[in-house]
């Protein structure tokens, strides 16, 4: 792949907010990019349903979702790659982004690269990836039909999560850190009331066991060792940015995440940044897409496109 072409607007990301972004870019009459390593919908295509997003009454499951963006994607003829930035250069008027395929360019970029799995940094982790470690539900659940698991985590995402990997595996272990879950009581419920799950509670991992594969997990459990024969084990205690391939090109906070400012601007010219990537006080599917729709139109403003939306 060569630079020669160079696109109105590079989206980095096809999860909600680079999906907005690239729709609006191309209703208002940008040329657009998007680049994707994995499905498009991002992380909402490993959640079991959702309740909360606006015109689904009844609620819709993630891969659903996932498939009509995808649709809405491709009917505006948005060109997607199926790579991802490994580094970039925003400095100059004509933004570089570099790919395992060659360089991209583009005269605006909306950052959309979410977050990725916060590790346990145990005895293991590193040795068993991908030998019986997984950070998602929807992508390897059914790799464990009838075994047993554990699902270190208790947030909402990790409940959600642990509920599809129910429907699979024989058995699974809820290990959490803490006495009580902060999820809400629904969701809690709906845990509680599944016969294969059985709760470990005021536990943390202090190794992942196994040779060629997981084994086992030794656990500490309020002080004393415990352990733990499973076949797998679901690591979801929490994301953190995709912001690493940024390497100072523009301003981040103290965790890492992109510092905008009402109009998703970054401390770049024409770069912007939208969803969970960014410093925000609430992540979910419905800002993701309203931060991508405000980025795309800052863009399109700025580029002196005709058919761009207002903004205040």
């Amino acid at each position: 792949m060569s630079g020669d072409q160079v696109y109105d607007l590079v989206v980095l990301g096809g999860g909600p907010a680079g999906i907005t972004a690239a729709i609006y870019g191309r209703r208002a009459g940008l040329s657009v990019v998007l680049l994707e390593k994995m499905l498009i919908g991002g992380r909402l295509v490993s959640v079991e349903r959702i309740e909360n997003f606006p015109g689904f009454p009844e609620g819709i499951s993630g891969p659903e979702l996932g498939l009509l963006l995808d649709k809405q994607l491709r009917r505006f003829e948005v060109k997607i790659m199926a790579t991802q930035a490994e580094q970039v250069s925003f400095k100059g008027e004509l933004k570089k982004i570099f790919t395992p395929e060659g360089e991209i360019q583009g005269r605006a970029v909306v950052i959309a690269t979410g977050t990725m799995p916060r590790l346990l940094h145990v005895e293991g982790e590193e040795d068993l990836r991908g030998r019986g470690i997984s950070h998602c539900a929807s992508c390897d659940a059914a790799f464990f039909r009838g075994k047993t698991v554990a699902v270190v985590g208790g947030s909402s995402s990790a409940l959600e999560e642990t509920l599809v990997i129910a429907r699979f595996a024989g058995k699974v272990y809820l290990v959490h850190n803490r006495s009580s879950f902060r999820a809400p009581q629904a969701l809690q419920e709906r845990i509680f009331a599944l016969p294969n799950v059985e709760v470990i509670w005021n536990s943390s991992v202090q190794k992942i066991e196994g040779e060629q594969r997981v084994t086992g997990l030794r656990l500490l459990q309020e002080d004393r060792e415990r352990e733990l024969a499973v076949d797998g084990v679901f690591v979801l205690t929490g994301r953190i940015p995709s912001t690493d391939f940024l390497r100072d090109e523009v301003a981040l906070d103290e965790e890492g995440y992109v510092i905008t400012n009402e109009l998703m601007e970054t401390s770049q010219s024409r770069v912007y940044a939208a969803g969970d990537v960014r410093r925000t006080p609430l992540r979910q599917i419905v800002t993701a897409a309203a931060d991508g729709a405000i980025a795309a139109t800052a863009a399109a403003r700025s580029l002196n496109k005709a058919g761009a939306g207002e903004l205040e």
